[in-house]
């Protein structure tokens, strides 16, 4: 499902909550500063939690049909360990979801969304909320260092070997660029956005705003480069183009 579309992408930027058409319920954007108050490393747990494949799922747990929502209910119906709450809390931070209920026999989760009770969340639903996670937060984050719960280390050794394996090697962390230097970054570089402007900004478009500063520096310096002489082979797009706006 390509939910990307230049009106599905105008709304993103503009920021609020988004209707899921498959549960009638709604997906919420957060800001910057929502996110800094869920906490940045929680968010990111959140993100590697959704992002778990049926694929890596079935190959840990060989059993017949098995998917990463039946996987989450059935961590829900036990509600007995430290990942069922934390499946719980990212619940609530992507869809605001409340007094959730997990209905194993049908395969659903019932929960409710301000004062609409008995919502339904089915299979296809819940893959809606990963899609508009993939798109709105992007999926692909620097690890950090993190306390996590015995219960949520397991996890990562039973299904995100391959994504560790990745990080290794992208080799030092001394050359990765922390969210708390995107934040300053942007506002220094951006004298008529205060910090606090900036921590209103919902992600994606903090995001967008980010690269297309940096289409504009790189724009900037090439073109700086090319009236003083030097010889660039490479064509120079306008930094308003968007062909890199899909990268994240």
């Amino acid at each position: 499902m390509n939910l990307i579309n230049e009106d599905l992408k105008l709304k993103i930027l503009k920021g609020g909550p988004i209707l899921l058409e498959k549960t009638n319920c709604f997906f919420i954007h957060r800001t910057i500063e929502e996110i800094i108050d869920y906490t940045y490393s929680r968010f990111l747990r959140s993100i590697q939690l959704f992002m778990v494949t049926n694929k890596e799922i079935q190959k840990n747990m060989p059993v017949p049909g098995m998917t990463t929502f039946l996987y989450f209910l059935l961590l829900l119906n036990n509600n007995d360990s430290q990942l069922s709450s934390f499946i719980v809390d990212s619940f609530k931070f992507f869809i605001d979801a409340d007094n959730i209920i997990p209905d194993l026999e049908n395969k659903k989760l019932i929960f409710s969304y301000k004062d609409i009770e008995n919502i339904e969340l089915y299979e296809e639903g819940f893959l809606e909320i990963v899609e508009y996670i993939k798109i709105i937060y992007n999926g692909e984050f620097l690890e950090e260092e993190q306390d996590l719960s015995e219960a949520e280390r397991r996890m990562k050794e039973k299904f995100d070997q391959k994504r560790k394996e990745r990080e290794a090697a992208k080799g030092s962390s001394d050359n990765k660029i922390n969210f708390s230097d995107m934040l300053g970054g942007f506002t220094v570089r951006n004298y008529n956005f205060d910090f606090q402007k900036v921590l209103q900004l919902p992600y994606y478009t903090f995001f967008f705003l980010l690269k297309k500063l940096r289409k504009y520096d790189d724009y900037d310096l090439q073109l700086k480069a090319r009236l003083a002489g030097a010889d660039i082979k490479e064509e120079l797009h306008h930094w308003l183009s968007g062909d890199d706006d899909e990268e994240n």
